[in-house]
């Protein structure tokens, strides 16, 4: 080993990418997500009001909805079922 450098570790040593290349980083970077910086606040304020937005929709509006549906299908089975029985017990059947 006269000055020859020993091949690099291809997964990379900490805080060095784990390959040589796993994707072409933008002009200027190094690709790494922490240059990136923080979120502008205009974004966060955006993201949460959808999500609480999308929370609203869901649990307030549609699933009442859902459970007014299924509460009227129920009550239609179970009228459906007592007219059968009575229809079966005045034909004279069990």
């Amino acid at each position: 080993m006269t000055g020859e450098r020993p091949d690099a570790d291809p997964y990379g040593t900490p805080g060095e990418p784990p390959l040589r290349h796993p994707f072409r980083p933008p002009p200027g970077g190094r690709g790494d997500l922490r240059e990136k910086g923080w979120i502008p606040a205009r974004w966060f304020a955006l993201w949460w009001f959808l999500l609480i937005l999308g929370d609203l929709a869901f649990y307030v509006v549609l699933t009442p909805i859902w459970l007014g549906l299924r509460g009227a299908a129920w009550v239609a089975e179970l009228k459906s079922r007592a007219s059968d029985r009575a229809d079966r017990h005045r034909r004279g059947g069990t």
